[in-house]
């Protein structure tokens, strides 16, 4: 994932094949900050330092290292990951309804409010600097 690899970082159960890798490339090859709320999951998931160095430098997190810093639970060969991630929602399909949204709110609620918090200033950043490409780009023209 190098384009919004942050999506996955939303997810409640992360599954991933041995090829998977992360990445934030598009952001800083467009000329633009990366302010859409990736600057605000992957520090938060990944730790402050390291979420910073990997946006910077469009690190690649391969599956291993993604999984040794708490993004993936479980690696798993291309052919038998659909059959997990059925086990998997099935299980938390069995739960009473009440339970599982409930739970969903509980363990997501640090998030929203990471999220509520800092993306409407995140999109500014990035809008703006998204004007100001396009803007060179048509002066250039």
């Amino acid at each position: 994932m190098r384009l919004h690899s942050e999506y996955a970082l939303l997810a409640d159960i992360v599954l991933a094949t041995p090829d998977t890798v992360f990445q934030d490339k598009p952001h800083f090859d467009f000329g633009i900050v990366p302010g859409d709320g990736v600057n605000l999951l992957w520090p938060e998931v990944i730790g402050s330092i390291r979420g910073r160095y990997f946006l910077l430098t469009r690190q690649e997190l391969d599956a291993e290292t993604a999984k040794g810093w708490g993004v993936v639970n479980e690696i798993l060969p291309r052919d038998t990951l659909l059959t997990r991630a059925h086990e998997l929602a099935e299980s938390l399909a069995a739960l009473p309804p009440l339970t599982s949204r409930y739970t969903r709110i509980a363990l997501t609620q640090k998030l929203r409010r990471i999220i509520d918090e800092g993306a409407g200033y995140g999109l500014a950043l990035e809008g703006i600097s998204a004007a100001d490409v396009a803007l060179q780009a048509a002066s250039a023209s």
